[in-house]
């Protein structure tokens, strides 16, 4: 998620973002949220990348994909959703579908099937957070 990263790297890397979780606002779209939520199966720092949207009062994610990060040696995140951990993706009202988890035993398993699935949604996902002027509404937000 080139997009994602950019923001996340702009910010300061994921040091920065531990410390400030980020709502960015465009107008006519929902809110995009990209937290760190803790450490992940893998044992790096899970990120969390969300829409919102309000029903009744309460928050409701569309969608909420989390995944685990590797940092370069000066904590910048990689750019390529594809160097990123896959764990989990949840839709509004569905299920948390876990794509990589830790067994019983400490053991990670990985539904290989289901990352691949779901970087492709990440891909795609990712140009229309790009195209609907999120990374342009955090630069301008930032100063930069």
């Amino acid at each position: 998620m080139r997009t994602v990263a950019e923001i996340i790297n702009a910010l300061g890397g994921v040091e920065a973002l531990k410390a400030r979780p980020l709502r960015i606002e465009v107008p006519g779209f929902m809110q995009l949220c990209v937290e760190s939520v803790g450490t992940g199966p893998r044992g790096f720092e899970q990120i969390s990348i969300c829409h919102y949207f309000e029903q009744g009062g309460d928050l409701v994610q569309d969608p909420d994909l989390v995944v685990e990060v590797i940092p370069d040696a000066r904590g910048m995140v990689p750019p390529d959703v594809a160097e990123w951990g896959i764990v989990s993706i949840q839709h509004p009202y569905g299920p948390v579908v876990r794509a990589c988890w830790a067994d019983e035993s400490g053991r990670v398993m990985v539904n290989e099937r289901l990352v691949r699935d779901i970087r492709e949604f990440a891909r795609t996902w990712d140009h229309n957070i790009r195209e609907q002027g999120f990374l342009e509404a955090f630069r301008a937000r930032s100063g930069e």
